[in-house]
């Protein structure tokens, strides 16, 4: 296992190619899509003239960031200066013709930037005569030479599913392989992609999984892909392993309509708000003395969120409205306590072979019976929570006082009616519970 997979296990304590996780019937799907993967030996200065006109997409927002210092990209263009072998990139082509990279953005990112002149060779190992120099103040034999180099690319065909995910995932050799998530927003690009990419900085999100760092792998935008397929197919519908089911669900709403966007957008803020209210910075995780029994810091909670908990517990807040769930915050937090402390299955099937299917159904349903057993004992608040116009223009004629700051409302405009009894806590929005105050203050309030 490779660094950058070790941080995501631990960051999660799950993977999607998990072994355990897959069923017989994934391994033997049938594969009924024809792939081409076309090779082609182009110049360094045709990459980087169709970079210039935007048909190269080099995008650090669906790829990690460029990270090579410049030494190391300085020793990339000696090695073009010396015809010793660069290893190939790898293209997929779009259906408007464009190419995007699937791996090889920090060798074309660093040919580029030196070819635009934003850099000097540092530290080359042979050609120390041209140390220091950028582009521009090569002899021009060696320019020639460079822009003349030929890269290798393969290049992808056009199209999308989950036989791209499989042969993206296959290609990517670079020296730092992309993970699951990385590769998926190289290939399911479109309106999902980019909510999920706006949902990540919820501020609730982030304070719950209370991880520093979760972004730069897109680990945080994977979490989020497991609500939405979650919350969308539910749990019933992943059969034939995680990964696959992860596909499957981006690739049919990678182009969600406008009112999908919305009601995404809306529910994970929603379940997002009623993990924090619950878990505060601590959600998504087990207790030390669970993960590790003989830890000296036994009591606390964990120092990672866990990928399988945080797919359970988020959409289980899904169906019951924020303000009930708020006023039972204490008993389902004291629920989920006994939980991971007295059942010791449920705490083994979201630490290990979490994709296989009747794992994790029994993870959801275990949970969301226990949930559903608290939060029937705490009604949820009234669906309507406006007042009516009717009843601010009677009690403003009736007597034009803000109820806050105890000062005359000039302009019922400048009127709003407020819960006496605030709706998070049970208010009722009947007239018994309406008070009349200037909107300024009602604002300051809260």
């Amino acid at each position: 296992m490779n660094i950058e997979e070790n941080d995501i296990e631990c960051m999660t304590n799950d993977r999607e190619d998990d072994v355990d996780g897959l069923n017989e019937g994934e391994l033997n799907a049938p594969i009924n899509q024809k792939v081409t993967l076309e090779k082609a030996d182009r110049s360094l200065s045709e990459f980087h003239r169709w970079h210039r006109n935007g048909r190269i997409v080099v995008d650090p927002e669906w790829q990690r960031n460029y990270v090579w210092d410049k030494a190391r990209a300085s020793k990339l263009i000696e090695s073009f200066l010396l015809d010793i072998p660069v290893p190939v990139v790898y293209l997929a082509k779009t259906v408007d013709g464009k190419y995007e990279v699937i791996d090889g953005l920090q060798r074309l990112t660093s040919v580029f930037h030196y070819l635009e002149n934003q850099y000097p060779l540092q530290r080359l190992d042979i050609l120390k005569n041209i140390e220091g120099k950028k582009f521009q103040e090569l002899p021009e034999s060696d320019q020639r030479k460079l822009e003349d180099a030929v890269l290798r690319s393969f290049e992808l065909s056009s199209g999308a599913g989950d036989i791209h995910f499989i042969v993206f995932e296959r290609l990517n050799t670079g020296g730092i392989k992309l993970n699951d998530m990385e590769i998926r927003n190289c290939l399911y690009r479109g309106t999902l992609n980019n909510l999920i990419k706006d949902l990540s900085t919820t501020p609730e999100f982030k304070k719950s999984l209370n991880q520093k760092g979760i972004e730069k792998r897109m680990q945080d935008r994977a979490l989020i892909l497991r609500f939405l397929a979650f919350y969308e197919r539910t749990h019933h519908k992943c059969q034939y392993g995680l990964k696959k089911f992860l596909n499957e669900f981006l690739d049919t709403y990678k182009n969600a309509s406008p009112s999908k966007i919305e009601e995404y957008q809306k529910i994970f803020e929603k379940c997002m708000k009623a993990s924090f209210t619950v878990f505060g910075n601590s959600a998504f995780r087990l207790k030390s003395e669970v993960t590790k029994p003989n830890s000296k810091s036994s009591g606390e909670w964990a120092s990672r969120p866990n990928a399988a908990i945080f797919q359970v517990i988020s959409t289980s807040f899904a169906n019951y409205d924020l303000g009930q769930i708020t006023r039972a915050a204490d008993a389902i937090y004291e629920e989920y306590l006994d939980l991971i402390n007295t059942d010791e299955q449920w705490v083994d099937r979201v630490r290990r072979a979490t994709g296989e299917s009747t794992r994790l159904h029994s993870t959801f349903n275990t949970w969301q019976k226990r949930l559903e057993g608290v939060l029937a004992e705490h009604t949820p608040n009234d669906s309507q929570r406006t007042f009516s116009r009717q009843l601010k223009k009677e009690l403003f004629d009736a007597n034009p006082t803000c109820n806050l700051c105890g000062q005359k409302i000039s302009l019922i405009d400048d009127a709003v009616l407020d819960h006496d009894v605030r709706y998070w806590i049970g208010g009722k929005t009947v007239p018994d519970n309406a008070q009349l105050t200037h909107r300024l203050c009602n604002l300051k309030k809260g």
